[in-house]
């Protein structure tokens, strides 16, 4: 990856790249779990290189806008990334599937709205998470949850 060879220059950069840094290294302890009775707690290699593959591009795109995710699995080796503000009521959740027989798909809901649509390509994540940027963003200048439409 190219984050490791990019030079900071000032203390926001370095927040928002540590944002993706914190992501990255999250989806890493991912592959340190263990199985257990219930299932695959491990993602397989399928979903793992799907999601690393959609945040690195994302990245690229977004750069120090990258905000940072919590990582999870499922008990079939899927990954959920997900991204969320109390403040502004808004997340996005990105799905990465254990195998390419289902669907990667991203998830986005601004207060009660909500919807989910198939990730057919980078782009489309960009897209909710500058939505994402942009919903926090007016949450945290006004103090308070603002009426941002969910479907741009």
């Amino acid at each position: 990856m190219t984050v490791a060879n990019e030079q900071i220059t000032d203390s926001s950069s370095t927040k928002r790249l540590s944002n993706f840094r914190v992501t990255v290294e999250r989806l890493l302890e991912l592959l340190d779990l263990e199985d257990d009775e219930y299932g695959i707690l491990r993602p397989t290699e399928y979903a793992f290189k799907t999601a690393m593959k959609l945040i690195v591009e994302a990245y690229d795109v977004l750069g120090n806008d990258f905000p940072k995710a919590s990582t999870s699995t499922d008990d079939a080796g899927s990954i959920r990334l997900a991204w969320q503000n109390k403040n502004a009521d808004c997340r996005v959740r990105l799905f990465c599937p254990s195998n390419a027989d289902a669907q990667t798909y991203v998830y986005h809901q601004k207060n009660e709205e909500y919807k989910s649509e198939d990730l057919i390509s980078a782009s489309t994540l960009v897209h909710w998470l500058e939505w994402f940027n942009i919903s926090v963003a007016i949450a945290s200048t006004t103090g308070t949850q603002t009426e941002f439409p969910i479907c741009l």
